[in-house]
């Protein structure tokens, strides 16, 4: 959330809406990390409203004496999330951003989870179909490897997303905390060996779909993935 946040200050978007309806559990980091926020967005003449809060996480604010945040923010209260479903979720939205950040269970049922939700992001930008199919594919790829290769489909940990729509691109960050690979190594291989072994034609059909495709390693791996709108 703190990214999300970072950045929406940093692209001069005013008044942006931080929905919590995903957000089953919050402690007192959280809390401060909304709060610090707040005042950030305060001393750039601009305001962080926060909506759609579940009933634990007000009872939090309110006993912290930080109440005032939520004012005029609906309560919800949410149910477990169901098989399949992301885990958390936190989305905001300002002018002509959108910024989602959630977590799935390391499932390759979560690959469909995570296709749904960012595709539905690119629709709102002027994609074509084949554009917006070429993202699905890529985004399923990136997940597929992360659940195979970096969880060992451990249904125990969690595959973090993070998408960010603007009007020029879309750019979507898939993160596992597995140990990290070679993809140079990956592709070399793919070559030696005369065919494309399961990871390099995934990393392959990626290359393909999207302008940018670039991985980082630090405390896990990070597949970022980036699409931009043509003009």
């Amino acid at each position: 959330m703190e990214q999300v946040l970072s950045e929406l200050l940093d692209s001069g978007c005013a008044s942006p809406r931080v929905d919590l309806a995903g957000v089953r559990f919050m402690d007192t980091d959280g809390l401060l990390a909304v709060v610090r926020w707040r005042h950030q967005f305060r001393q750039n003449e601009r305001n962080l409203e926060v909506i759609s809060v579940n009933p634990l996480v007000r009872e939090l604010f309110e006993t912290a004496g930080h109440s005032d945040v939520l004012h005029g923010s609906e309560e919800r209260l949410l149910p477990p999330p169901p098989f399949g479903q992301p885990i958390t979720d936190c989305l905001a939205t300002a002018e002509d951003w959108e910024i989602r950040s959630f977590s799935v269970a390391a499932r390759l049922e979560s690959c469909k989870v995570v296709r749904d939700r960012v595709c539905q992001m690119a629709a709102r930008a002027p994609f074509s179909s084949a554009e917006q199919g070429e993202v699905k594919l890529a985004v399923g790829e990136a997940v597929a490897n992360a659940v195979r290769h970096g969880c060992r489909e451990r249904p125990s940990e969690t595959v973090a997303v993070r998408c960010v729509a603007t009007p020029e691109k879309l750019v979507v960050e898939i993160s596992d905390a597995g140990p990290g690979f070679d993809p140079d190594a990956v592709a070399a291989r793919s070559s030696d060996d005369g065919f494309a072994c399961e990871r390099g034609m995934g990393i392959g059909s990626m290359r393909h779909c999207v302008d940018e495709l670039s991985f980082h390693f630090c405390g896990g791996t990070t597949v970022k993935l980036v699409k931009y709108v043509k003009t």
